[in-house]
């Protein structure tokens, strides 16, 4: 599939990167609030700015692969997981 999008598949692993990056952030935050009986506003702010920085990233992201999936008559999900094995994910195994 890879041969398949030469042009294309660069700039969906760098959106794909960036979500990964944004969604990272979203995670060690959500760590180190677990815990937090009341957020301070700089942690409600910090949480609400990292959370729609990862939207950001994840809208365009999926809107992209639903585009040249269907453009080129790929399935979306098969599109995905090379896309996220090009950025480095371990592979998933069936089902998961």
């Amino acid at each position: 599939m890879e041969s398949e999008l030469p042009d294309h598949m660069e700039e969906l692993v760098d959106l794909q990167w960036a979500y990964d990056a944004a969604h990272d952030i979203v995670k060690r935050l959500q760590e180190e609030l677990v815990g937090v009986e009341k957020w301070t506003d700089e942690q409600q702010v910090a949480w609400r700015d990292a959370w729609e920085d990862w939207r950001e990233v994840g809208e365009p992201l999926e809107d992209m692969l639903e585009h040249y999936a269907e453009t080129l008559g790929l399935d979306v999900d098969e599109l995905r997981a090379a896309v996220e094995r090009e950025a480095g994910h371990d592979p998933q195994p069936a089902g998961a």
